[in-house]
């Protein structure tokens, strides 16, 4: 069998029905991610879990059609790498750092909407709202959403960097990094956390010191019941802000 998941429901199986994955690790040929990011740690356990399996992170939307795929259980367990450009396909960057799309898989433009169409379509081309670099071997890694960057002092951080970082935490079930106001400082980085039974906010707070550069570390942390999503799994940043 094969399937397509999106890394929300990923985490729920290996947290919820990890034994019952791992017993049908023989019969699954591959699996294919995408929507949104997927958190470096559930890459990594997917692995473990299924290891024969293709795991596929694929780049890819609804304008733009299929553009390239990573099978990431292939020797390389790379976070927000999604391959070479598939044949119809091609992708660059930006001077500003965002990812463009061309080939033949994207879209003719959006149904009666040539206004809208013409600020995303242009000359055969769609700049996404997508941060990203081409590396060494010519894959597409992604850096998260430009419009999603949390500018703290002068630096801009990718709260999914954050995110990654604690969700390998143990005591943390799922989480957001969000902006906060501050009486000092103006805007700091906050960290909202579902926790699991063995959390622990001091050693959460150490934890991501040891990981992370002194100024992605967040300054503010909150405990909440759940992270608010969108119907497919995607967090929900726009209801944070």
């Amino acid at each position: 069998m094969a399937t397509f998941l999106v890394p929300a429901c990923i985490r729920m199986l290996l947290t919820f029905a990890k034994d019952k994955l791992t017993s049908y690790a023989n019969k699954i040929d591959f699996i294919e991610t995408g929507a949104a990011p997927m958190p470096l740690e559930d890459m990594r356990l997917l692995c473990q879990v299924l290891p024969q399996t293709r795991l596929y992170n694929t780049y890819a939307s609804t304008e733009t059609g299929i553009i390239s795929t990573f099978n990431y259980n292939d020797g390389e367990c790379l976070a927000g790498c999604l391959g070479t450009p598939m044949k119809q396909s091609s992708f660059f960057i930006t001077a500003d750092g965002i990812v463009g799309c061309k080939g033949k898989t994207l879209m003719m433009g959006y149904w009666n909407d040539t206004e809208t169409t013409a600020k995303v379509l242009k000359d055969g081309t769609i700049i996404t709202a997508d941060l990203g670099s081409i590396d060494m071997k010519g894959r597409l890694r992604l850096h998260g959403r430009s419009d999603d960057v949390i500018n703290v002092g002068g630096y801009k951080i990718a709260p999914t960097e954050v995110e990654d970082i604690a969700l390998a935490f143990s005591g943390v079930k799922d989480c957001i990094c969000i902006e906060a106001p501050h009486p000092v400082v103006g805007k700091v980085l906050k960290l909202l956390i579902v926790p699991d039974v063995d959390y622990n906010r001091k050693n959460l707070v150490n934890y991501l010191r040891s990981k992370l550069e002194p100024h992605k570390v967040p300054v503010l942390y909150d405990e909440i019941a759940e992270v608010r999503r969108t119907f497919n799994g995607k967090i929900d940043r726009k209801s944070y802000r």
